[in-house]
């Protein structure tokens, strides 16, 4: 016993390891073995792994991965671990059982490396621009946990926030990475990468992804044109831009949806709610949609907001008006009283302090839009105050007759009595004798009328008093009675009168269209102007074309003849338009002006020919004696000579001359060259035989002859004193040449006869 047990301490302490396993670190699927050498140990050999024994065998049946390495005479039990996996991650101890030695233990462990990082959304993300958005990639199943890094476009980013967590095994875990950003409509197609590595894959792993930035539609809403006159056509244009695609649009006008409107336009006339109400284009695609809205500058007049509300107050009290209005351009406001032009207030409310009686009426509230129009609303302020009476101090009625005397009472609130008071009598209402109150209520006030049924003398010598009451005070006033004058006898007398000149104007209208009438008919037959032997003067003028040819550019002139205020009797007047009728007749047929009476034809210059009218205004003219006589006209002097008067008190009397008597003094005429000292009248005024004595006075007056004569262009056919005796307001026009080549080789004759 005592040898066995020295036996058994000499070999334990021979035995002791000189190779011990150390804690290792292996990737997982390559193979780790733990060394165990024993110096002078016979016996078992064996390996634990977390405490559980592995077995004596050199194979480790049970263990297909696991099994003993090196020559066991020599001490060598190292256990060979191929391909290790995670479950190989654990605490090993080489044990000689019959030594009784353990060595050291020793911790595997396994590392695993991270799978490929997944970036959630890739490969390409779709993000929403200008929203914030986390790009997460995540790594997982690796020992120790992947380290995880970001990259855009090669750029590291270190906004990055990192998390792991262990997964359910205890010893793998998982890592997750967030990138932070907000993308912009730039970003679109950026690359992003996540890249993870861990002790086990230090060359790391990687995944990019790519950004699509999608946003809702960008709107933009223009109107064409900007600023309109009310009831205008304007064209809204949405212009929008989006990714993904545009999908609608939809139109609005102050909230309320526009059915008919679809499109990228919309072309409406416009009104003054366009102003105030927008117009709203909304666009839509997958990702969201956009609405903008814009007003239109509409050019209005003014829109009544808030109307005035007439209001009724007692006197001595504020009264407040408020109207609003809108209008564009900006409008101006202005409060104004009927019956008045001065502006009480340019505001919206129309402040009234301590009002009177005086300040009832209607107010009124204009808005003057510039350029653009006016408008106005009324309204009326009622002042409750003390009796105001409307009367005619001083009344009217027919003696004998019924009369009547009227109060009225405009004021608010209405009279609660109204009474007439006159000498003795006071009546308020119904009757007393001859008199009687009657009372009418209108819009306009209270109307109090004393009816006597008939007047006296003395009723037109009291005074009648007109009292009325309210809960304010009193109101008097005092009227007076007048007789008047009965109106049946000035009704007769004046409708006599007006009859009789009704009558008489027309008369006098019937005989002027009657004359009238006739005399046209007459001028339509012929020129039949009826004239007296005393109207008509007969000039004849001898003329040498030749002798003239120097003054062709001179003109044949007559003055006009003093007016007279008396006329012939047996002149007829001649109307303008008349002589304008007749005046081709008078190219193409020439008549004897005197009707026979001094059987003379018209002139016979065939080239002359009668142009026209001008019509004869007759001026006053002096009396002139010989010392007084005027100079030539400017038109005879440029001949330098005196003119003629013709005496012709030999020629005419008062008495019909016959022709022969008449033909034979002209001759004698025209044989003796007038002598300048018989061209003057001997009286001062009117006298001697220059002028006929008889019955038509100024026939001939003041009739001046040029002392020469120019080529003949044209013949008067009634001077100035003929129309005036006429009383014809024309006169003939001179008249034109019609031909520049008459013979002016021989004398022309020129009749004229003047009337």
């Amino acid at each position: 016993m005592v040898f066995s047990l020295s036996v058994l301490t000499a070999a334990t302490q021979a035995a002791y390891f000189s190779q011990q396993p150390q804690d290792q670190v292996v990737v997982s699927g390559l193979s780790v073995t733990l060394p165990c050498v024993i110096v002078g140990y016979r016996g078992m050999v064996q390996w634990t792994k977390d405490g559980l024994a592995l077995g004596g065998e050199r194979d480790l049946p049970g263990w297909k991965r696991y099994s003993l390495m090196g020559d066991p005479l020599s001490g060598e039990h190292s256990l060979l671990i191929d391909s290790a996996e995670l479950e190989d991650d654990a605490v090993y101890e080489c044990q000689a059982t019959q030594a009784g030695l353990r060595s050291h233990r020793a911790k595997l462990t396994v590392l695993v490396p991270p799978s490929d990082p997944v970036v959630e959304g890739g490969p390409v993300v779709r993000l929403k621009a200008h929203t914030p958005h986390n790009l997460t990639c995540r790594a997982s199943g690796a020992k120790p946990a992947a380290e995880i890094t970001w990259y855009r476009d090669g750029e590291v980013m270190e906004t990055a926030i990192y998390s792991k967590t262990l997964l359910e095994d205890g010893k793998k875990e998982a890592a997750v990475s967030m990138l932070p950003i907000v993308p912009e409509d730039s970003d679109s197609g950026r690359t992003y990468t996540c890249r993870v590595l861990n002790p086990a894959a230090p060359a790391g792993r990687q995944t990019s992804i790519t950004i699509n930035v999608q946003h809702p539609p960008s709107v933009t809403l223009s109107v064409q044109p900007q600023t309109v006159a009310e009831g205008a056509k304007v064209l809204f244009i949405c212009s929008a831009s989006a990714n993904p695609e545009i999908t609608g649009y939809r139109w609005s006008k102050g909230g309320v949806p526009i059915s008919e409107a679809n499109g990228d336009s919309l072309e409406v006339t416009v009104d003054y709610s366009y102003f105030t109400d927008p117009v709203s284009c909304e666009v839509s695609n997958s990702v969201g949609s956009t609405n903008v809205s814009t007003l239109v500058d509409v050019q209005f007049g003014p829109r009544l907001l808030s109307e005035p509300k007439p209001m009724t107050v007692d006197i001595g009290m504020d009264a407040a008006f408020t109207c609003a209005w809108t209008g564009n351009p900006p409008l101006t406001l202005a409060w104004t009283k009927q019956g008045s032009s001065v502006v009480l207030s340019n505001g919206n409310t129309l402040q009234l302090k301590g009002v009177t009686q005086e300040d009832a009426g209607t107010y009124t509230c204009k808005a003057i839009v510039p350029r653009i129009g006016v408008a106005e609303r009324d309204v009326t302020l009622t002042v409750n105050g003390p009796p105001i009476l409307t009367v005619d101090p001083t009344q009217h009625a027919v003696k004998h007759s019924k009369g009547k005397l009227e109060c009225r009472v405009g004021s608010s609130p209405p009279p609660d009595k109204i009474v007439w008071t006159f000498g003795d009598v006071s009546l308020s209402s119904g009757s007393s004798g001859r008199f009687s109150v009657q009372t009418v209520t209108s819009d306009h006030g209270v109307s109090s009328s004393l009816v006597l049924s008939e007047t006296l003398a003395q009723d037109f010598q009291l005074r009648y008093n007109c009292t009325a009451w309210n809960r304010f005070g009193t109101g008097t006033a005092l009227v007076t009675l007048k007789e008047q004058e009965a109106l049946p006898m000035l009704i007769i007398v004046g409708g006599a009168v007006g009859g009789g000149c009704v009558l008489l104007i027309c008369v006098i209208t019937l005989v002027s269209l009657c004359c009238r009438h006739t005399g046209k008919g007459e001028l339509n037959g012929k020129r039949c102007t009826r004239l007296s032997k005393s109207d008509i003067r007969v000039q004849i003028v001898h003329s040498d074309h030749n002798a003239t040819r120097g003054n062709d550019d001179e003109e044949d002139v007559k003055e006009p003849m003093a007016p007279n205020s008396s006329e012939s009797p047996g002149t007829s007047r001649t109307e303008h338009s008349d002589l304008l009728e007749e005046e081709e007749d008078e190219r193409s047929e020439s008549k004897d002006p005197t009707n026979g009476y001094y059987n003379v034809r018209g002139n016979e210059d065939r080239h002359i020919r009668s142009s026209g009218f001008s019509e004869y205004v007759p001026n006053s003219r002096p009396v002139y004696t010989p010392s007084q006589l005027p100079s030539p006209s400017p038109v005879y002097g440029q001949h330098g000579s005196q003119p003629r008067v013709y005496d012709f008190s030999h020629r005419y009397a008062t008495t019909t001359a016959g022709r022969t008597a008449y033909e034979q003094q002209q001759a004698a005429q025209q044989q003796q060259p007038a002598q300048p000292a018989s061209i003057y009248p001997t009286d001062p005024v009117y006298s001697g035989s220059a002028y006929l004595p008889a019955t038509y006075g100024r026939a001939f007056t003041s009739y001046v002859k040029p002392a020469s004569y120019e080529k003949v262009d044209a013949y008067d056919q009634s001077d100035q004193a003929s129309k005036v005796s006429s009383s014809s307001r024309f006169s003939y026009a001179s008249s034109q040449v019609s031909s520049q080549q008459s013979d002016y080789g021989r004398p022309s004759q020129r009749m004229q006869t003047h009337v």
